[in-house]
């Protein structure tokens, strides 16, 4: 019985996956801009005014503050909107009447939200590494 919760587990997470690559310019595209606007606007602008914080620059200092927010606003989004679409779309009761056990379901969501937050994730820090020179140090390695 545990292998077909495993089934519905992965099923679950490749739909949500399928689901945000499907519609990647509405998904994965807007976080990289608003991240590079933040960066222009708090990193240029705002950041030469305040200067250095613990020895780094200002635009250093926010970037894991920029990538963390944008990584956790879209796990926690991509979960939010998949089941207001699936209650929309009338998935949700096919759903709940499936032999799979709601955490199993639960856990499935939250796999692809975790999925969509490292894709939004890297394309993210790829941006901050446009403008900011990381360093491995910086984290603390």
């Amino acid at each position: 019985m545990h292998k077909l919760y495993f089934i519905a587990f992965k099923s679950i997470i490749a739909k949500e996956i399928n689901r945000f690559t499907r519609i990647w310019v509405q998904t994965l595209v807007p976080p990289a801009i608003t991240m590079t606007l933040y960066f222009m606007i708090f990193g240029n602008l705002i950041g030469k005014r305040v200067g250095e914080m613990g020895g780094v620059s200002y635009m250093e200092f926010i970037a894991p503050g920029l990538i963390m927010m944008s990584v956790i606003t879209n796990s926690y989004s991509n979960v939010a909107s998949s089941f207001y679409s699936a209650k929309f779309q009338g998935n949700l009761e096919e759903l709940m009447v499936a032999p799979v056990p709601h955490y199993v379901m639960i856990a499935g969501y939250v796999g692809g939200g975790v999925a969509r937050g490292l894709c939004v994730g890297a394309i993210v820090t790829a941006v901050a590494m446009c403008f900011v020179d990381i360093h491995i140090h910086h984290l603390g390695w």
